[in-house]
């Protein structure tokens, strides 16, 4: 994907007891600064790492929109740059701006672009990076996030802070990852636009303009516009995506806003059970990024739900287990993991953390959504978890649903619509690119039933002249033989992880599109309450990835423990 953990190991290894509280302090408003007004700012430019970039502060909108310059820098051979900047009085949102340089000619200006806060709370933590500000990574995640926020809003950033943002990336979740997928694949020379565009932030900007974004009325067209937009054929688009989901760098930045908690607690001090899902892709963290296509280098190990029975977090941020298979930092939401499985797997995680609604558990208790990288494989995954009291139960009927009709997707009185884009497939060492599932779902205290909903195949035209077609889920059953046409969910029991869903033997059949015919996938599927997506482990090796759109049941607050925090502390809800 990019050759960044080893040069910059220091980003995903775990801190020293003193360096979590110091950066925990810095959270709450002390640490220092540049001087009154003024921050101190380190992070990268990334794509692939840009090294020697051109990288702009700005105030009141993005660079390319007309923002005010404060600050200048230029990246170093990793992508790395530091600098301090005074920042404008009042509550004015501040933006980072990367420009690669040296660029083959011919080749779309690699420029990225991140809202970092607002001003008055960032003077007031004074020291900035991307241990407690993920988004000080120029990413392809950021730039797409900015892009649907300005076209959600009309072009203008007068109303954006931390609480709009985080509404942004928790509606348009599927949308942002289909067109940071495709910056990156402009990025990184895999694909070429076939229209005129003046920058990957300027090509992130006309799909979002071109493209029917998520909402209750209809599924988006994101994927499909990006797809045609870079001509049909870019073979990398499905396999970028399923790599920026299980990213250490891009996935938190596709959560909660990620911008900078100041004084708050986000985990209550104390000792918890960690429910987690793990699921590998088949894409190598190391892959060559100049190459001409996303290499697979290794097959995923099935995904696996891992449990650890005493997982406690101080004060501090400090998190450890037990057993030693468990070691970390918690710095606002920001959750870094060490994380060892019972198979003699080692993992390195990078996520937020936020907290269930308390309708979802009978004691409070935490979702937690992220990527990272087996340390053996080097392969990455896709990590989601509950960090929960041992005695917590969840309730699995929780949830809400404003209507039994979303998207498309319809159902009966007392069901559930559920609405998932398969944004990529990993399954059997390979990506494909497929399209939408609709799903009634019947819950129960302890589990589900859920059926397949009527779901239209997406076709139309970009707005460009490019056409595209979609494949959808036709069929959804469990079972061999004579499947059901009911799947049943239940809490999983091996280990015992009751904030997991599990489905046995499912089978989900994709046609339509560019699909020359049917292709089934089947295997056992997982769910951890609170996320964003289900994880079905084929049989034919892989896990395949269901990205759910947003809705009651992955609404989740990074905002619920306060350290004295008022109107200036920067978290927001989805």
């Amino acid at each position: 994907m990019h050759k960044r953990l080893s040069s910059r190991h220091l980003r995903f290894a775990m801190l020293p007891a003193a360096a979590a509280v110091a950066l925990a302090l810095a959270a709450c408003g002390g640490g220092g600064g540049s001087g009154p007004g003024g921050v101190s700012l380190s992070g990268a430019a990334i794509d692939a790492p840009m090294p020697g970039a051109s990288v702009t502060i700005t105030s009141g909108a993005p660079l390319a929109d007309g923002g005010s310059v404060i600050g200048t820098a230029t990246a170093n051979a990793q992508g790395s740059f530091t600098l301090s900047v005074t920042l404008p009085s009042g509550s004015v949102p501040i933006f980072a701006n990367a420009a690669a340089v040296g660029r083959s000619a011919g080749s779309t200006p690699l420029e990225l672009t991140s809202y970092l806060g607002q001003s008055d709370v960032l003077a007031s933590i004074g020291t900035l990076s991307t241990i407690n500000l993920p988004d000080l990574d120029v990413s392809p995640v950021s730039t797409a996030a900015l892009a649907v926020y300005a076209q959600t809003h009309g072009g203008s950033y007068a109303t954006l802070g931390p609480a709009t943002y985080a509404s942004t990336i928790a509606t348009y979740r599927n949308d942002i990852l289909a067109i940071a997928a495709a910056v990156k694949a402009v990025g990184d020379n895999y694909c070429t636009p076939q229209i005129s565009v003046s920058s990957t932030t300027d090509l992130a900007s006309q799909i979002a303009a071109g493209a029917t974004l998520s909402s209750a009325a209809s599924p988006s067209t994101a994927l499909a516009t990006a797809a045609a937009v870079l001509g049909g054929s870019c073979a990398q688009l499905p396999a970028l995506q399923v790599a920026i989901l299980a990213d250490p760098d891009f996935a938190p930045e596709l959560d909660l806003g990620d911008v900078i908690d100041a004084n708050v607690q986000s985990v209550v001090p104390g000792t918890y059970q960690l429910q987690a899902l793990v699921a590998e892709t088949p894409v190598n963290w190391d892959v060559n990024t100049g190459s001409g296509s996303v290499a697979s280098t290794g097959t995923p190990n099935p995904a696996e739900v891992v449990m650890d029975p005493s997982v406690s977090i101080d004060a501090s941020g400090k998190v450890t287990s037990s057993d030693g298979n468990v070691s970390g930092t918690l710095v606002g939401n920001l959750l870094t993991l060490d994380l060892k499985d019972g198979a003699g797997h080692s993992y390195l995680v990078r996520a937020k953390i936020a907290s269930l609604p308390t309708n979802l558990s009978s004691q409070q208790a935490y979702v937690i959504q992220g990527g990272g990288v087996n340390t053996g494989s080097q392969l990455l995954a896709s990590f989601a978890a509950a960090l929960a009291p041992a005695a917590a139960a969840p309730a699995w009927n929780g949830f809400s649903q404003a209507s039994s009709d979303d998207g498309g997707a319809r159902c009966t009185t007392g069901q559930y619509a559920l609405r998932f884009d398969l944004d990529g497939l990993s399954a059997g060492g390979h990506s494909d690119s497929v399209g939408g599932l609709a799903a009634c779902v019947t819950p129960s205290t302890s589990g589900w039933s859920m059926n397949l909903a009527s779901f239209n195949n997406i076709s139309g035209d970009d707005g460009h002249g490019y056409t595209f077609s979609m494949p959808a889920v036709s069929t959804l059953t469990q079972g061999a033989g004579t499947p059901s046409s009911t799947v049943v969910w239940s809490e999983a029991t091996g280990p015992a992880a009751p904030f997991i869903l599990e489905a046995p033997a499912i089978n989900l059949t994709v046609t339509g599109g560019a699909m020359s015919s049917p292709t089934t996938y089947s295997g056992n599927a997982y769910y951890v309450m609170g996320t964003h997506a289900i994880v079905v482990s084929t049989s034919g090796g892989g896990n395949v990835v269901l990205n759910m759109q947003d809705n009651s049941l992955t609404t989740v607050s990074e905002s619920s423990h306060f350290q004295g925090g008022g109107d200036g502390s920067q978290q927001g809800d989805h």
